[in-house]
């Protein structure tokens, strides 16, 4: 498979316009790492492949023997159907899951029915494919519970489990008389973690870091026992530990598949290589941490900040990521972490951009966006800077999620108050703040203003966007929302320019406008309105007139990302510098 070349995967679901997922190969260097570091990122990818099938039943137990019937079926179809079997099998693995969750429908196999049910009969597989055939030619909702929660668990169930029915890394499971239980993923997933584990000691063995050495043996106990004692030190020794090559590894981080509740994360891992590139202006940016958050427009501020706490920022390069890293169609730019608030508050976070795999990304839609929407004159001045300004954008994105406290009234974890609220408010939030800290840097002179400007044009692009879709997905409610709360207040300009609508801001009210809608959203997490997050949504998120507009500018547009990482070469029971790509979907992380 080409390196360099993008590859375009049609696909279609009920009642969308046909769509293309694009796949592009991600470029990793191990030459500047020592020879123990290369086994150690051997041995980390290893591990990190072993979270994909977990993350796969989390979020639906069926797709699985959805992937060993169409792979099945590619093996005894040929001509269109084989295509279509191939294109349909690809999508399944883009998303991990029957679904894409933009929109959150299935994908459908293009193909004749009747003919694959055929197909199926000659390849022994008849019974197989009648349980999936719904997935592949129906149209089927996406369950806000996943495979989380029974899916007839009603409200009264869940409370009488208690506490611990709440906790991040478990799930809802009935036992053999009907009764609910929890089950912490640690136990339901014993076997995959204890796979994990062999290749973590082995990484831990090679390791000359004592911080990662500690990191490793906490995270070894975390994948043993699950418990939050274990967890927490985990969290608490990866933010300290400096090692160039690291791993983010769990059963459970973020919580979006959890659309019912909000309280359960789903298994993820990635392996990073520290890039220093950008080094100097992360320090800037960094420093800048308490003046941001004592000059913030919301009320409860934090006063006391302790320098052993400021967060870590850090540009990384991805040598693989699986499990919630794989969904899409979006794919993930910039990451805080942990999420457990006390650790963020008390500890501190590492905020990460992932930099290889959002070259890969551009690679794939390149400046056709912003051709496309912006004023010319400002594709002009910025058009060069707008990745780079992105970037920026979302590692200051990444810093105000460790921002601000809760009132008084409401201490501990925002989403136990605002539940199916807390992911879309706090989006929101977070790219409110990076628009404004931009701002707050450029009159501090570490940011150009050239550049600040430019990030705010690549959010309208973000913003925009999100009207394409139905207001759903985290993201695209936050996003949604800061554009009809910006369109109603006349920051957006628009102007006709060949026969198009193009759009560029109106630059003097931006500032004023982006700083009373972060004040709102930050007052609102704070105080764990969710009475309030209600009708902040219900009043700016919903579906704009402006969608069959965008949908057809964009119809040549890929929606859908793929990430091809590369495997690395092993001999004589080592890992080499040596690297292969495979086509996407058969790399091992969807064999396992």
């Amino acid at each position: 498979m080409s390196r360099t070349t993008p590859q375009f995967i049609p696909y279609k679901q009920s009642d969308e316009p046909s769509r293309k997922a694009g796949i592009a190969t991600v470029d990793v260097n191990l030459e500047h790492l020592t020879d123990s570091q290369v086994q150690m990122v051997g041995h980390l990818a290893a591990a990190a492949e072993l979270m994909n099938p977990v993350f796969r039943d989390q979020f639906f137990g069926e797709t699985e023997g959805i992937r060993k019937v169409s792979e099945t079926l590619m093996e005894h179809a040929d001509g269109d159907v084989k295509t279509a079997l191939e294109n349909y099998h690809a999508m399944l693995n883009l998303q991990n899951s029957p679904w894409s969750l933009l929109p959150r429908k299935n994908h459908l196999l293009d193909a004749d029915r009747a003919a694959v049910e055929e197909l199926a009969k000659q390849a022994g597989i008849a019974d197989a494919f009648q349980a999936v055939a719904p997935f592949m030619f129906e149209a089927v909702a996406l369950s806000d519970k996943a495979n989380f929660y029974p899916q007839d668990l009603s409200e009264e169930e869940l409370d009488a489990l208690g506490p611990n029915a709440r906790l991040v890394n478990t799930s809802v499971v009935r036992d053999e008389k009907g009764a609910a239980r929890v089950l912490f993923n640690e136990e339901r997933y014993v076997d995959q973690c204890r796979k994990a584990i062999e290749h973590l000691g082995k990484a831990r063995e090679l390791s000359d870091d004592p911080g990662f050495q500690i990191y490793l043996d906490a995270k070894i106990e975390e994948m043993t026992t699950g418990s939050a004692e274990a967890r927490r030190l985990a969290d608490y020794l990866w933010v300290r530990h400096n090692s160039p090559v690291d791993i983010i590894i769990s059963t459970a981080i973020e919580v979006y598949t959890d659309a019912w509740k909000n309280a359960k994360g789903s298994a993820a891992a990635a392996v990073t290589v520290k890039d220093s590139k950008a080094d100097e202006l992360l320090k800037q940016l960094i420093e800048s941490v308490p003046y941001l958050e004592a000059n913030a427009p919301w009320t409860h501020r934090r006063t006391e900040i302790n320098p052993e706490t400021l967060p870590k920022l850090k540009f990384v390069d991805v040598v693989n990521w699986t499990g919630d890293y794989v969904t899409g169609p979006m794919t993930t730019i910039a990451q805080s972490l942990p999420n457990d608030e006390w650790v963020g508050k008390n500890v501190g976070t590492v905020n990460m951009v992932y930099s290889n795999t959002g070259r890969a990304v551009h690679s794939i839609t390149g400046s056709m966006i912003s051709g496309e929407f912006l004023a010319a004159d400002v594709v002009a001045k910025h058009g060069d800077r707008l990745f780079d300004a992105g970037q920026i954008h979302s590692a200051l994105h990444e810093i105000g999620h460790t921002t601000g406290k809760q009132d008084p009234d409401h201490q501990g974890e925002p989403r136990d108050y605002l539940e199916a609220e807390y992911s879309a408010l706090e989006e929101a939030r977070a790219e409110l703040f990076g628009m404004w800290a931009s701002d707050e840097l450029a009159q501090k002179g570490i940011l150009s203003p050239e550049m600040a400007e430019a990030s705010h044009y690549s959010m309208l692009l973000s913003m925009l966007m999100s009207l394409k879709f139905e207001p759903a997905q985290a993201h695209t409610r936050a996003r949604n929302m800061m554009w009809h709360y910006f369109d109603k207040k006349g920051v957006i300009l628009r102007r006709e320019e060949d026969g198009c609508t193009r759009y560029h801001l109106n630059m003097e009210t931006l500032m004023p406008v982006v700083t009373e809608m972060l004040a709102m959203v930050g007052n609102l997490k704070a105080a764990g309105d969710k009475a309030g997050a209600i009708d902040l949504r219900e009043t700016y998120c919903y579906t704009d007139d402006l969608r069959p507009q965008i949908e057809e500018r964009t119809k040549d547009a890929p929606l859908g990302r793929g990430l091809v990482f590369p495997q690395i070469v092993q001999k004589d029971e080592g890992y080499t510098r040596e690297l292969t790509y495979t086509p996407f979907a058969q790399q091992r992380k969807f064999r396992l």
